[in-house]
């Protein structure tokens, strides 16, 4: 069935008003002169135009361009280590695109719901009107500005429509092995794009991140990718192909690769829930406490002296002014970067009294590099109740949904899943991880893949029984067929007309009729 063609049948859409929209993007493309002064601008418009087109003719390939976005998209202006400046980033553009794509689609496309029903919806919305309603009292008590807050506001927000969009469009286990395997091939290329920074002795980050680069980021993505591939890796089938298998190791290996030389600590600490977590879930916990002790007896030898450094500098106690400014921490004293991190929770907590309901917006009060703190800070206790709310309903459904499902592939994402979900709450001790785009987005899209399998399964089910029905269907016929052939076999009592004729017009009849009549007599 042609999907342009102009029907009343759910799911068809008339071709003009594709063209439409793309004649009016076109011309509105060609018509601005910042075009011509910013071709960044002209690059990002085709691509939207592109993205507005993939929306109506095929949904999917836009969700891959938006997956292979994620971690792949160049980034465009400078932020300060306190928080100021602004960066935009292509995959912000294509997802904001994407989403009004989609939206059309859902009101153009009959029969296409907007707002698919999953466990988390209530409380997604609950968080967003607690972000909402926290930044509108911070612009009107003069503590949040107009555009910063409503940008901010829309980044957090936009994490959620990633989710939406995700859940959906899947309907079928077809759907999430191709997205799975696009997270697979984004997670390698970034791999390899660290490593090949190894040599030049700095700290490694992810793709177009400029010399600054953000490490702490790209640990926290390659820990989230890591704990799903061990999930998949822990539920494979008996009789999975070893290439495959082993390519889902050594993607393992070049994970722990990165984050070891990414030398961020909040990385390091996230692995140590997620690691915790597969102990508690898997029933191959030996297998993994084995890897633990051959790891830390080989650690020592093994690691690199950068990396040594790096976590002895966590101790180490400084000279002169540097001391003065270090914490200590249960008689522990801390380097003055984490001591800069621990005093700023200090603050945090205080200026948290002074507005402890609403928060002071989002915005509204200074840079914090930490999540919970910040969350408190900026959404008083009613967001971070909310958000607290919403991330322990996560965890909830992950785990059921882990414990229920029997498909082995599913099944191994849930599980990777649970675990990438303690990892990110303690990578976010140390930073802001729940609104870091290049975790978050990869974050909310492996919730909608998580989310969406029971409906999945159900459909699946479905179509199975239908199927069975269809075959037993088949099966009733055939045999009525059988039946009805035999009963054609059976010789006939000659009809009564037959019995009425003169003897002259009887010889008349076919020999086939003769002989049929006589069967019926012999029997």
């Amino acid at each position: 069935m042609n999907p342009f063609k102009n029907s009343k049948n759910a799911g068809e859409v008339d071709l003009k008003i594709v063209f439409f929209i793309v004649a009016i993007l076109i011309i509105g493309l060609l018509s601005g002169k910042i075009m011509g002064k910013y071709p960044v601008f002209l690059i990002g418009g085709v691509l939207g135009i592109v993205a507005v087109i993939l929306c109506f003719v095929n949904f999917k390939a836009a969700l891959f361009m938006l997956i292979f976005s994620m971690l792949l998209s160049p980034e465009f202006g400078e932020r300060t280590t306190e928080g100021g400046g602004a960066t935009i980033r292509l995959d912000d553009l294509l997802l904001v695109i994407i989403a009004f794509g989609w939206l059309a689609r859902s009101a153009v496309y009959k029969g296409t719901s907007l707002f698919k029903s999953t466990p988390m919806n209530k409380l997604i919305f609950f968080y967003i009107c607690s972000c909402v309603f926290s930044t509108m009292g911070g612009m009107m008590a003069g503590r949040v500005g107009y555009v910063s807050g409503s940008l901010f506001v829309f980044k957090y927000i936009e994490y959620f429509v990633v989710y939406f969009m995700a859940v959906n469009y899947i309907t079928k286990r077809d759907d999430i092995r191709q997205f799975i395997i696009a997270m697979f091939i984004t997670l390698i290329i970034v791999c390899f794009v660290a490593i090949a920074q190894i040599p030049a002795g700095g700290r490694v980050t992810a793709p177009f991140e400029g010399e600054g680069g953000e490490p702490n980021t790209l640990g926290g993505y390659v820990v989230l990718m890591m704990s799903i591939v061990i999930g998949i890796l822990f539920n494979l089938r008996a009789n999975f192909p070893k290439i495959y298998k082993n390519g889902l190791i050594t993607l393992v290996g070049l994970g722990v690769i990165v984050v070891l030389f990414t030398r961020s600590r909040g990385s390091w600490v996230a692995i140590m829930p997620m690691f915790l977590m597969f102990v508690i879930i898997s029933k191959k916990r030996f297998v993994l406490i084995i890897f633990l002790i051959i790891f830390a007896a080989l650690f020592p030898i093994i690691a690199p002296k950068e990396i040594k450094r790096r976590v002895l500098y966590t101790f180490e106690k400084q000279s002169g002014q540097a001391a003065r400014i270090q914490e200590k921490v249960g008689g522990v004293t801390l380097d003055t970067s984490t001591s800069e991190r621990v005093s700023s929770w200090k603050d945090g907590l205080e200026a948290f009294t002074k507005h402890p309901v609403l928060g002071w917006g989002i915005t509204g009060w200074r840079f914090l590099d930490a999540q919970y703190v910040k969350t408190l800070v900026e959404q008083g206790f009613l967001g971070f109740a909310t958000f607290a709310a919403m991330i322990f309903a996560l965890c909830r459904e992950t785990r059921r949904i882990y414990l229920t499902t029997n498909d082995k592939l599913l099944k191994g994402i849930a599980m990777g899943f649970f675990p990438g979900i303690f990892a990110m709450l303690a990578h976010g001790l140390s930073t802001n991880t729940f609104i870091i785009v290049r975790i978050m987005e990869p974050f909310w899209f492996l919730a909608a893949l998580v989310m969406s399998i029971p409906a999945v399964e159900q459909h699946e089910a479905a179509l199975i029984k239908t199927e069975d029905e269809n075959k037993d269907k088949d099966k009733d016929d055939e045999k009525e067929e059988e039946k009805h052939g035999e009963d054609e076999d059976e010789p006939k009592p000659p009809a009564p007309e037959v019995k009425k004729l003169p003897e002259k017009k009887r010889k008349l009849l076919t020999n086939a009729e003769i002989i049929r009549q006589l069967k019926y007599k012999k029997k």
